[in-house]
């Protein structure tokens, strides 16, 4: 295995008594102040904090927070990181950055399989220089990068989500070897500071039952993404109306409290829409790329179910970008690299290598179905920058789709969302902006330039 690291770079030597006075708090008189003035020793702050954790009080070592450096992980690492909602994360974007040189990860095997893996990692990195050469924009040109791709990240996490996702690690994703030693790092760096806390959560977690990985792999082609509304509120409208009168923060007009032109139009403008948390939609999302993917894992507020990537090579189909189909020389190089990836994986499979390493060998052009439930409210943030004409094309293409979805759905609420130029009047973008803002009625949209048309 590659060097690949996992550091934690902060963690506030302060919070230790923090999380101890918080242990305190609720069983002892006083003030804030007062409780953390009487405050232990190291070694009695960590015999406290050991059993108040152990009767289920978890919330208490949430105010330790860790900054984590992520070190020339693979983006199979990151895509398994990132379902932690509980974390804010900056990842190198390869939508603006070059990453020719960048490198891979290459997990331990028999040697005559790692000469045929260099190789097949080698071929996808002389496409992406290719297509980069032929003038294909780098988010275009990132479709053909594998998963081996080695990825730098930052993560800033509490506690108790670490103690989760450490656990996870060494748990359900022990079969990925590089995940499995990444924890095993976390782990020894954080029993440093809390001794005995993640043994304690893996002895009382239960057996996490997992989808068996695929072993056969088909050549594929490029496929269009779309989406299908899976569920919503039976009467979404009569549910927010009730929902409206309850909280009581506007007036009725005609005796309805959820009156689209003045009551739903102030509400998706207000700066704490709660409201609109009262409604559940699921989707079904089809074709999304694992570049993509990202993209929505990107928003917290949402519950998504995400098969192993390994499905995606496993398929084979993938995404077409039109600046690379609009060029001959460069639909041939990028089709080549997808059906290549698929020999790859064949000919390792035969040599036996497990698909637990085979994960690698998935492109980030590649695509998979996923479910999602998100919020109204959610989806509204959701809607403000993935439907904005400088959103990426594809999580673009599918957030439109969404939205005709939803306005389908109930025009009375959805009619009025849109990008955040059309929401709330200003662009988030300053100079990036592209000029155009947009307006929308009953989910009509109208502007100087068409955003609906040619994009």
């Amino acid at each position: 295995m590659n060097e690949s690291r996992a550091m934690i770079i902060s963690a506030n030597p302060q919070a230790l008594a923090v999380v101890a006075s918080s242990a305190r708090m609720s069983t002892q008189q006083g003030t804030a102040l007062e409780v953390y003035a009487r405050g232990g020793d190291r070694e009695k702050n960590l015999k406290l904090i050991e059993k108040v954790l152990a009767s289920g009080h978890k919330s208490v070592i949430e105010h330790q927070t860790l900054s984590i450096a992520f070190n020339d992980v693979s983006v199979m690492v990151e895509q398994f990181v990132i379902e932690f909602r509980l974390a804010s994360f900056t990842v190198k974007s390869r939508r603006y950055v070059d990453f020719s040189g960048a490198g891979y990860v290459v997990p331990a095997m028999q040697s005559e399989a790692e000469e045929r893996y260099r190789a097949g990692m080698d071929a996808l990195f002389h496409a992406y220089s290719s297509l980069l050469e032929r003038g294909i924009p780098k988010e275009d040109a990132r479709f053909v990068l594998p998963y081996s791709l080695r990825s730098n990240f930052f993560m800033t996490i509490n506690a108790r989500e670490l103690i989760r996702m450490i656990c996870a690690m060494l748990g359900r994703g022990a079969r990925f070897a590089e995940l499995k030693r990444l924890g095993e790092q976390l782990k020894g760096q954080f029993d440093t500071l809390y001794p005995g806390a993640i043994d304690a959560e893996l002895a009382q977690q239960s057996a996490c039952a997992q989808a068996p990985l695929p072993c056969e792999f088909r050549a594929g082609s490029d496929v269009a993404g779309g989406a299908e509304l899976a569920d919503a509120p039976r009467d979404a409208v009569n549910l927010l109306e009730r929902v409206m009168a309850f909280s009581g923060r506007f007036a009725p007009e005609g005796g309805r409290y959820a009156c689209p032109q003045k009551n739903i139009r102030a509400l998706l403008r207000d700066g704490r829409p709660r409201e609109l948390e009262a409604l559940n939609y699921t989707f079904c999302i089809r074709n999304l790329s694992l570049a993509c993917l990202t993209h929505f894992t990107r928003h917290r507020m949402q519950s998504p179910q995400i098969p192993n990537v390994l499905f995606a090579l496993s398929r084979g189909d993938y995404v077409l970008p039109a600046s690379v189909a609009a060029d001959p020389e460069a639909g041939a190089i990028y089709r080549k690299a997808f059906a290549g990836q698929t020999a790859l994986a064949r000919e390792l499979s035969a040599m036996g290598m497990p698909p637990e390493l085979l994960v690698y060998c998935a492109m980030s052009g590649h695509v998979l179905d996923f479910m999602t439930t998100l919020n109204a409210r959610e989806l509204l943030h959701f809607a403000k920058l993935r439907t904005c004409s400088r959103a990426q094309w594809e999580i673009r293409g599918i957030a439109r789709r969404m939205l005709e979805l939803l306005n389908e759905s109930a025009t009375e609420i959805f009619g009025g969302y849109g990008p955040s130029c059309a929401v709330t009047g200003t662009c988030p973008e300053g100079k990036m902006s592209c000029g155009n803002p947009v307006q929308v009625e009953n989910g009509v949209w109208r502007s100087a330039a068409d955003h609906l048309e040619g994009e």
